[in-house]
C-alpha cells in the first residue's frame, strides 16, 4: 500500500472513533483512493448493519465487490459480509478469486473452507481445506472441517480418516467424535464406546463438549442394542445441552402468534406467474424424511438440488429493511405485512435461480421454511411447496436424538419438543386453509412403503414427467449437506419406522404432551 494511502487510512480510523456519523464521513472521504475503496466499504457495511439498515449495508458490500481486489484477506472479509447479507453468488465469486487460490498463507484457505462449510458448499470447501493442509497447517479444527466436507460429499472412508486424525491431535475434540459415531452403524467388533466413556470421565458434564459425548454414546449404544444404557446418555445429553442454551418459549409463542396473524392471500392474487426455473420448497420438521424426498427429486434430470437455502428469510429481511439472524421472528413477520410480495419474489429469484444451472426446477429444502410457507406462497405463485409429514412420535423422537448446532432449541426437552410439534402442525393447517391447493402433503410412511407411487404423485404436482431415475442409485449419490447424509445414501427402507417404541417407557412425557391441545 502506498504511504499516502496508509496515512489517509490512519486519519480515517482516528476520525471514526468520534461516533457513527464521523465514521461514515471519514470512510466516505477515502473512497477516491483506489487502494482504500474495499476497506472503506467494509467499514461502511458494518456501520449500516449496526444501525439495522440491511439495504444500505447490502449496497455498501456490493459496491466493494464491484471493485477489483487482489488482497486475499480483504476478499475473505468481503465474502464474509456478502454471505451474511444473503449475496451468496457474489461471496462465492470472492472465494473463487485467483488471489485466494494462489495464496501461500494456509490460514486463507482454512478460512475460505470454513465459510464454504457454513454455507454447505462442501465440495468447494474440500478444495480449500485440502490446500491448507498441503501448505502445512495441522490443527484439530482443520482436520474436523476436512472430515465434515468429505462426509457430506459421500467419501465416508476419507471422512473417518480425517476425524481420527483430528482426535489424534486432540483426543477431547468431541465434535469429531460425535460425527465419527454417525458415519457407520456400530458393531460389537467396531465401535468407540470405551473411548467415548473415557472422554466423558475426563470432561464431565460442565464442559462445553459434554452434550456431544452423550449424544455420541447414545448413538453407538443404540446401534449395539443396549437401549437402557443408551437412554441414560440421551437424557444426560439433552439436559446438558438444554442448560447450555437457556431456551425460553416466549419468543417462539410470539413468532407463531405473529405467523397466524400474517395475511398475504389477497396479495398473492395480484402477483402473476414469473418466468424462469420453478422453485420446489420441501418443508416440514427436521428428520421427517425431507432429505429422502429431496434426493428422489434431485435424481430427476430437470431438477437441480440447491440444498438448504437461507435466501427466502434473508430477502424478507431486505424487503423489510430489518436486520437479524437466519430465522424469522415476530418483529420481522409484523414488519412484513406491508411489503410488496412481488418484490420479495423477484429478490428471491434473483438470488436463488442461478442454482438451477439451466434446469427447469430447483429444490430449496430448508425444513424450517414451514414457518414462512404463507409468504412463500404469496411471493412466488409459481413455486411448488411440498410438506413432508411423519408420525408425531417418530418425528419428535428423531429430533430429540439428533444434536443440532444452533437451531431447534426446543429439541432438548420432551415437553418443549411436543409443544413445538403441535404449533408446527397447527401452523401448517393454517397455511393450507389460507392457500388451498398450493401445498402437497407427503407422508414419510407412504413414501417408504410405496416409493414409486408417491414419487409419481410428487412429480405430477411439480409438473414433471415420470422417470424411473428418481428411484435409482443416482437418487442416493452426490453431496448431501444435512444431518441425514449417511442414512439417505442407504436404499429406501422402513427400519426407522416406529423406532421410538424401543424407548417407549422413557418417552411417556412426550406422548402425553402430544395428546394435548395445540398450544397458542
Amino acid at each position: 500500500m502506498h504511504p499516502r494511502s496508509i496515512e489517509a487510512w490512519r486519519r480515517a480510523e482516528a476520525a471514526a472513533r468520534s461516533g457513527a456519523e464521523a465514521a461514515r464521513a471519514a470512510y466516505e472521504g477515502v473512497l477516491d483512493q483506489p487502494e482504500l475503496v474495499v476497506p472503506a466499504r467494509l467499514r461502511l457495511t458494518d456501520l449500516e448493519l449496526e444501525c439495522g439498515a440491511v439495504r444500505a449495508a447490502t449496497a455498501q458490500a456490493l459496491a466493494g465487490f464491484r471493485v477489483p481486489e487482489s488482497d486475499p484477506m480483504l476478499l475473505l472479509e468481503l465474502a464474509r459480509r456478502l454471505f451474511g447479507l444473503g449475496e451468496v453468488a457474489a461471496g462465492l465469486q470472492c472465494l473463487r478469486s485467483p488471489a485466494i487460490a494462489a495464496a501461500t498463507a494456509p490460514g486463507v484457505h482454512a478460512d475460505a473452507g470454513r465459510m464454504l462449510c457454513e454455507l454447505s458448499f462442501y465440495d468447494l470447501a474440500r478444495e480449500r481445506l485440502e490446500q491448507a493442509q498441503r501448505l502445512g497447517l495441522r490443527t484439530p479444527r482443520l482436520a474436523y472441517l476436512g472430515g465434515m466436507a468429505r462426509m457430506y460429499c459421500g467419501a465416508i472412508d476419507a471422512a473417518e480418516d480425517a476425524f481420527e486424525a483430528c482426535l489424534h491431535l486432540d483426543p477431547d475434540f468431541m465434535p469429531a467424535a460425535r460425527l465419527l459415531s454417525t458415519l457407520r452403524r456400530q458393531t460389537p467388533e467396531h465401535n468407540h464406546v470405551d473411548r467415548l466413556r473415557a472422554a466423558q470421565r475426563r470432561l464431565g458434564d460442565a464442559h462445553a463438549f459434554a452434550p456431544l459425548v452423550h449424544y455420541a454414546l447414545f448413538k453407538e449404544l443404540d446401534d449395539l442394542g443396549d437401549a437402557e444404557a443408551a437412554w441414560v446418555h440421551l437424557a444426560r445429553g439433552m439436559a446438558t445441552r438444554r442448560a447450555q442454551i437457556g431456551h425460553g418459549e416466549d419468543a417462539e409463542r410470539a413468532l407463531f402468534a405473529a405467523l397466524r396473524r400474517w395475511r398475504g392471500a389477497a396479495a398473492a392474487e395480484a402477483v402473476g406467474e414469473a418466468a424462469g426455473p420453478v422453485p420446489i420448497f420441501v418443508v416440514g420438521m427436521p428428520r421427517s424424511g425431507t432429505t429422502l424426498l429431496e434426493r428422489l427429486l434431485a435424481a430427476h434430470p430437470q431438477v437441480a438440488d440447491a440444498g438448504e437455502l437461507r435466501d427466502f428469510v434473508c430477502q424478507l429481511r431486505w424487503c423489510c429493511d430489518r436486520a437479524g439472524g437466519p430465522h424469522p421472528d415476530a418483529g420481522l413477520m409484523a414488519a412484513s405485512e406491508g411489503i410488496d410480495p412481488a418484490l420479495l419474489g423477484r429478490r428471491y429469484m434473483e438470488h436463488a435461480a442461478w442454482r438451477a444451472d439451466g434446469r427447469a426446477c430447483f429444490i430449496d429444502k430448508l425444513p424450517s421454511n414451514f414457518l414462512v410457507t404463507g409468504p412463500i406462497a404469496a411471493a412466488l405463485p409459481q413455486a411448488r411447496i411440498i410438506h413432508m409429514v411423519r408420525d408425531p412420535m417418530d418425528s419428535c423422537f428423531s429430533n430429540l436424538k439428533a444434536l443440532f448446532a444452533d437451531a431447534y432449541p426446543h429439541s432438548y426437552s420432551q415437553e418443549e419438543m411436543a409443544r413445538h410439534y403441535l404449533r408446527y402442525r397447527g401452523l401448517m393447517a393454517h397455511w393450507e386453509r389460507a392457500f388451498p391447493g398450493r401445498i402437497l402433503e407427503v407422508r414419510y410412511e407412504a413414501l417408504v412403503a410405496d416409493p414409486e407411487a408417491e414419487a409419481r404423485r410428487v412429480l405430477g404436482f411439480c409438473g414433471l414427467q415420470w422417470t424411473p431415475e428418481v428411484l435409482g442409485d443416482r437418487a442416493r449419490k452426490g453431496m448431501v449437506g444435512t444431518a441425514s447424509t449417511v442414512q439417505v445414501r442407504e436404499p429406501i427402507h422402513g427400519r426407522y419406522l416406529g423406532q421410538w417404541r424401543r424407548y417407549a417407557r422413557h418417552l411417556v412425557p412426550l406422548q402425553e404432551a402430544l395428546a394435548r391441545d395445540i398450544p397458542e
